[in-house]
């Protein structure tokens, strides 16, 4: 009975599965660096418009209930 990896076919074979080792190792490389990055810059943005928020008070362009309500939302 003939095996799957013979007659050298076992290199060739451990060479793809090497291959597809490398890919899967370096997608989930990327997709945790990709999460990680959004999830930095996801606490910046609502920082960054309470931020805004925060000035427009100031400048009187909300009032203090709009203010309240826009920031819930955030």
């Amino acid at each position: 009975m003939m095996h799957w990896f013979d007659n050298c076919a076992g290199f060739q074979g451990g060479g793809i599965m090497m291959i597809g080792m490398f890919l899967f190792w370096g997608v989930l490389v990327l997709l945790g660096v990709f999460l990680l990055k959004n999830y930095m810059n996801g606490n910046k943005r609502s920082t960054h418009h309470i931020d805004i928020l925060k000035e427009r008070l100031a400048r009187g362009e909300i009032t203090v209930e709009e203010y309240d309500r826009l920031k819930e939302k955030l």
